[in-house]
């Protein structure tokens, strides 16, 4: 089964496993295909992260291939304080795509099927093309300021001076041709050559100090996820700078409650306070979260139920508090894992580093944004196999900077002369995200895969589907349909999505919340569950995507 936002890329994901491939030959090929049929989402100038379950060894693995900055290009180069010419979109915000490195990384460990094969449904739809659907269209008419700057962009999507159409077919040959390159020879035919050059060119252009080294000395990072246990499953998640431990804090701040028993928060005032005021000390409690490259983030702490027994009290109080303060989980770092947890690996990073103290945070991020555009894979196989892999260019369209066929992320830490900071700690910087791909396991098998786009609406959506799916036992659609909240810890501003009776909306706001109409856009879930002796795969009705799957044993 596979889930993602696009039919034509969950097919080239089926397409893997009926050829004797696993999940990850499934995974990779969704995620090549979606650069192709989602541009705006994510694609070669992306970057993003993969949790994969291996059903046969018993244990997760985590790959991060964010989007990251070169220290040593940025050293006493005039981009500190300098940006670019009149005229010229400015760049310093992108950074040197991880999402080719990260899907052959991924592959090449674990892949069954040939990097041709796996690469062959995102070359056949660059070149032969597909048709635009109505979201596409809307967006590619929405995306034109940021194309302006990019002739190649403009020719593509906006032929003739106006934006395709729905049903228009849209093929993109210098896309086919940068994926037959990476075909024929790898990670090298993308971070070196042609098409790294093109892209040192128009970061430069933009202002960005990069230079072919940054390409070449690019390399995804293979880390330890993120684990705890929530009525009996193992949940494993994303660990910094990616934010699953807030996924996991939250989650371990609801196992005090009986939410089935309370009812539903679409019509239960006590049940809305508990799962609102859960999400909005979860987004409090991990706060602190920040590039593990060079910042100490306590992130297992956060992820225990030892520090979410110092903050439950603040859970279901029936009062909406004016703001939810920060706490620190430093202390509960080494807090021994649940008994359901060791299936996880001892640590894969590299030697412990000098590194900031956890206050240290980047100036201009905003990781609880909702702004932001993202896209989500879930997949399992036959075997048991899983992999929840998430891939973004951050914004709608990236940077709008175009080249070889696809764009380039704005998902960059911007230095200035104040956060330089030393490189011998790390030479590279990756910015915070949201994105959380999480597998949840029972018994030690899969329960569920499933992830979302979203910016800081991600985490807190995942949280809700998982509950209703977990908790109130719900069809996985339904629990992918049910009304959702958005709510942040520093006011009592509370986003509803329609389906909240209007009696409840009455109850919490005498509670002191103040719910307003959702008006800022939603995480979309892919997923992928085990209902009984079925597997069953949805694609948020939000948006245009498809799950696809097949019977093996028919």
């Amino acid at each position: 089964m596979v889930a993602s936002a696009n039919a034509l890329a969950s097919e080239a994901g089926v397409a893997m496993l009926r050829a004797g491939g696993n999940a990850v030959d499934a995974a990779v090929a969704t995620a090549f295909a979606l650069g192709v049929v989602e541009p705006q989402m994510s694609g070669l100038g992306g970057s993003g992260a993969a949790l994969v379950w291996l059903a046969g060894r018993g244990r997760p693995e985590y790959l991060d291939f964010y989007a990251a900055q070169f220290v040593d290009s940025w050293r006493g180069s005039k981009a500190l304080t300098t940006g670019p010419g009149d005229g010229t979109r400015d760049l310093r915000g992108s950074a040197i795509p991880g999402e080719v490195a990260g899907l052959l990384a991924l592959h090449e460990k674990h892949g069954a099927l040939t990097r041709e094969q796996v690469l062959a449904p995102a070359i056949r739809l660059a070149e032969q093309g597909f048709p635009v659907g109505k979201i596409l269209a809307d967006f590619i008419a929405d995306g034109e300021n940021k194309m302006k700057p990019y002739p190649g962009a403009m020719a593509l999507y906006f032929p003739d001076g106006e934006p395709l159409k729905p049903g228009a077919v849209l093929r993109n040959p210098p896309l086919a041709e940068s994926l037959r390159r990476i075909a024929r020879d790898g990670a090298r035919g993308f971070y070196e050559g042609p098409i790294a050059a093109s892209l040192v060119s128009v970061l430069n252009a933009g202002g960005h100090p990069a230079t072919p080294r940054d390409f070449t000395e690019y390399a995804p990072q293979w880390k330890t996820p993120l684990c705890t246990d929530y009525r009996g499953h193992a949940v494993l998640s994303a660990p910094p700078p990616q934010t699953g431990m807030r996924v996991l804090h939250t989650l371990e701040l609801l196992e005090g409650f009986d939410l089935a028993q309370v009812g539903l928060p679409t019509r239960s005032a006590a049940a809305f306070d508990i799962l609102t005021s859960a999400l909005r000390v979860g987004q409090a409690g991990a706060s602190g979260n920040g590039d593990p490259n060079w910042t100490q983030v306590p992130a297992k702490g956060i992820a225990s139920d030892a520090f979410a027994q110092t903050r439950r009290s603040l859970v279901g109080t029936g009062t909406a508090a004016a703001s939810i303060s920060r706490a620190d989980a430093t202390t509960f770092d080494s807090a021994p894992l649940p008994p359901s947890c060791a299936i996880v690996p001892k640590p894969m990073t590299a030697a412990a580093l000098e590194l900031l103290p956890a206050a240290f945070a980047a100036e201009d991020e905003t990781p609880d944004d909702a702004s932001g555009e993202t896209t989500h894979i879930s997949v399992v196989d036959g075997a048991g196999n899983a992999v929840a892999l998430t891939v973004t260019n951050s914004s709608v369209w990236g940077s709008g900077a175009f080249a070889a066929g696809f764009f380039l992320n704005d998902s960059g830490f911007r230095f200035n002369q104040k956060n330089i900071g030393d490189p011998s700690r790390s030479p590279w910087r990756i910015r915070t995200t949201t994105i959380s791909p999480t597998i949840v396991l029972k018994d030690g098998a899969v329960r569920m895969v499933i992830g979302a786009p979203g910016a800081g609406r991600i985490p807190t959506e995942i949280v809700q589907v998982m509950v209703y799916a977990l908790d109130y036992r719900l069809d996985p659609l339904e629990a992918v349909r049910m009304p959702r909240i958005f709510a942040s810890s520093g006011n009592r501003e509370v986003q509803v999505e329609h389906g909240f009776s209007p009696e409840l909306l009455s109850d919490v706001r005498a509670m002191g919340y103040d719910p307003v109409a959702e008006s800022s856009g939603y995480a979309r879930l892919y997923l992928v569950m085990r209902s009984g002796d079925q597997w069953i795969g949805v694609a948020d009705p939000r948006h245009d995507g498809q799950p696809r799957g097949y019977d093996a044993t028919r």
